[in-house]
């Protein structure tokens, strides 16, 4: 965890927190307003850790060594996943959307990996998808004193009664167990709202409505809310019956991005993300607990392990053998309170300049998303699609961009040629930055920088690969440049009006 945050953190309640203290942790230097938004940026870094986790759990499921009578099992989890991580996308946007209705800044940042976390019981790791990073999202997701009550479901139920047992001994026998003084998530949450919900501490006067417009909407974010993602997603972890009007099925995002104005909107959006995350009891809405505990069931019976923890059959399982946490920069250096020192260097040349073209688009998402919540939502007055349009649009674009480049990256060479083969990964590496200038030029000028970076990493790659490029890789080059070339063009039109804009205010 970053220490500009844990040297703040000494007094937080640990444990389950069962019973709140009077001042809930906060430190005499602080007011319950900052206190306030430095809790929710933490809980920001949290979410973002988690999304990229799972996404590249989840890109790391397929490929040519699964049997072929499980394919659609496989990609029934993979849509389970990708449903998880899009869900952990809208929590980061609705705190966001708290942050921004409390005065804040906006925190989009995260520690690179591997990086520890007191509110997180491993290290934040990009690994592939086994029985033991299973346990250990099943762990991390679970409520507090879980399988102490029951379930509304009996599967449900019979599952945590089935598993709980071996999961716990899983992850506590693992190469890395969890944190034994770790600050649940839960207990994060738990704090946050006692906050918001005491006046005396939180006045009407901190809140901010005038900042709605501003704020991320779910129209524009939740694209396919509870539409069914995979062609089976009829097949849930319950006693064999549907419910009524299901709101999350196990391949189906229920993305909540909910802007707020008032004390009752935070309180409203906050209970909603807590309960998504950890419910496990709700028959309407599966919790990421209760999916990530239907894959667990499902992993341990159709890919058996023996008494050793080894897979019965190791040449036939669900995931791609990914590198934990691949870097193109090398060897990196323990840093402090990093537990893990975990990390894995692309060393093939070509495969470290798609992963630099990954890492420029997931630069480009993240500065699309912050620059999102200075932009009003609005239209031109030709009635067209407005800034804040064009850069939603955008950053969708770019989140196909990372699906088609991980699927690019999983298929790559990790090594130089003449080594055996095995797979790269998704770097999903921070930029330095994703500050904003202050100036509004300034703020699309970025964008141009990183257009034309991405252009020299496409001639790079073109240059070290020579004619072994497939077909789909030159067309999907080619295709990144004529939208690059587009959104140039808007670029400019978007700057001449800023500049004069900044000409009439000056």
């Amino acid at each position: 965890m970053q220490q500009k945050f844990s040297k703040h953190m000494r007094a937080f309640p640990s444990g389950e927190l069962l019973e709140l203290s009077g001042n809930l942790g906060k430190p005499a230097d602080f007011t319950w307003r900052d206190y306030l938004l430095m809790l929710l940026k933490i809980d920001a870094g949290i979410e973002h850790g988690l999304m990229v986790q799972y996404l590249y759990a989840a890109y790391s499921l397929g490929g040519d060594q699964v049997p072929e009578d499980q394919r659609d099992r496989v990609r029934r989890w993979q849509q389970t996943i990708l449903s998880i991580a899009k869900e952990e996308m809208g929590h980061l946007m609705t705190v966001q959307n708290v942050i921004t209705c409390m005065g804040g800044a906006v925190s989009l940042d995260r520690e690179d990996y591997p990086w520890d976390h007191e509110f997180y019981p491993f290290p934040f790791e990009l690994e592939p998808l086994t029985l033991d990073s299973l346990a250990k999202y099943v762990y991390t997701e679970a409520p507090l004193g879980w399988g102490e009550q029951e379930s509304e479901t009996k599967a449900l139920t019979q599952a945590i009664k089935q598993h709980k047992e071996g999961i716990l001994k899983r992850v506590m026998e693992g190469k890395i167990p969890p944190r034994p003084d770790v600050k649940s998530v839960a207990a994060l949450f738990k704090v946050v709202l006692e906050i918001i919900k005491d006046p005396a501490r939180i006045s009407d006067d901190d809140f901010h409505p005038e900042t709605f417009a501003q704020q991320a909407s779910w129209g524009a974010w939740a694209r396919n809310h509870g539409q069914v993602s995979g062609e089976d997603a009829t097949d849930e972890l319950s006693d064999g019956s549907q419910p009524k009007k299901p709101r999350t099925c196990p391949t189906t995002a229920d993305v909540i991005v909910v802007p707020v104005a008032t004390r009752d909107d935070v309180i409203n959006a906050l209970e909603q993300v807590a309960e998504q995350g950890e419910a496990a009891h709700s028959s309407a809405e599966k919790s990421h607990f209760a999916r990530f505990l239907h894959i667990y069931e499902e992993f341990s019976r159709h890919f058996p392990e023996n008494s050793e923890r080894q897979p019965v059959h190791p040449q036939a399982q669900p995931a791609r053998d990914l590198p934990i946490n691949p870097s193109s920069l090398g060897k990196l250096k323990r840093q402090d309170g990093d537990m893990a020192a975990r990390n894995t260097p692309i060393k093939n040349k070509l495969t470290c300049e798609w992963a630099s073209l990954f890492d420029l688009r997931y630069r480009l998402l993240l500065t699309y998303l912050t620059h999102t919540f200075r932009l009003a939502r609005g239209t031109n007055p030709n009635k067209g699609a407005g800034t804040y349009q064009a850069l939603t649009h955008r950053t969708f674009g770019e989140m196909y961009n990372l699906k088609a480049l991980a699927e690019i990256l999983v298929r790559a060479p990790l090594d130089e040629p003449g080594q055996p083969f095995k797979p790269a990964g998704p770097t999903f590496q921070m930029p330095y930055t994703l500050e904003l200038p202050e100036n509004a030029v300034s703020c699309w000028l970025q964008y141009r920088d990183i257009l034309d970076a991405s252009e020299n990493v496409r001639l790079a790659i073109r240059d070290l690969a020579g004619n072994k490029l497939t077909h789909s890789e030159q067309q999907y080059l080619a295709a990144m440049a004529n939208a690059d070339r587009e959104t140039e063009r808007w670029l400019e039109t978007v700057m001449e009006a800023a500049k004069v804009a900044s000409a009439v205010e000056s």
